[in-house]
């Protein structure tokens, strides 16, 4: 009796059931980069460490806004309502009312004439903001692009067929044997040239 439910077990289209993993908790365990490893903190999350260090984790976000802060907007002030009524440009007014809606007065923005007879504001200083962490990865200087070099099996692939073939390169491109990849004759024209500046040297 037991074997005969084994059987059917077996031959039943169901998944058995076994402990899956939890692939949305993986460590991140290289960097590319030294300094970021240096200061990275493993018991926070990535956003989190992002934020700590200064770097951002989308590159293309809207908003960011800071942890545990709340997103709502502040409430306006008077100091805000001055410096609103001093950013209206000319040609610009606006219109003031109270809770029921009536008008209570109209603010206009400075005429073309007065614009342009003020005097620049003054310059607002502006502070550094970047951590240490990102000065650090802004000191560096990105390394020099370096060459690639070609290989030994390369080399030796472009010395059979210039043997044979030449400066024929449609033929090199054409032949199965030592052209197993099908490279154009344009990339075997390249990869030839490549290899004479290397045999100048």
């Amino acid at each position: 009796m037991g074997r005969e439910l084994q059987k059917r077990k077996n031959r039943s289209s169901n998944p058995k059931v076994t402990r899956r993993k939890n692939t949305r908790h993986t460590r991140i365990k290289s960097f590319g980069n030294e300094i970021i490893r240096q200061n990275w903190d493993p018991k926070q999350t990535l956003t989190q460490n992002y934020q700590r260090l200064g770097l951002s984790t989308r590159l293309n976000a809207s908003g960011w806004c800071p942890i545990g802060g709340n997103a709502t907007l502040p409430v306006s002030t008077k100091s805000d309502t001055l410096t609103q009524q001093a950013t209206l440009t000319p040609g610009e007014a606006r219109i003031i009312r109270d809770s029921d809606g009536n008008v209570l007065r109209i603010e206009h923005g400075p005429s073309a004439d007065e614009a342009l007879d003020t005097e620049p504001a003054e310059e607002v200083k502006e502070v550094d903001t970047r951590t240490e962490v990102v000065k650090l990865l802004e000191s560096l200087q990105p390394a020099p692009k370096r060459e690639r070099t070609q290989s030994d099996r390369e080399r030796e692939w472009v010395e059979g067929l210039v043997a044979k073939y030449g400066r024929e390169y449609k033929k090199m491109e054409r032949d199965r044997r030592l052209n197993p990849m099908q490279q154009t004759a344009a990339d075997i024209r390249r990869r030839v040239e490549k290899w004479e500046k290397a045999q100048e040297k």
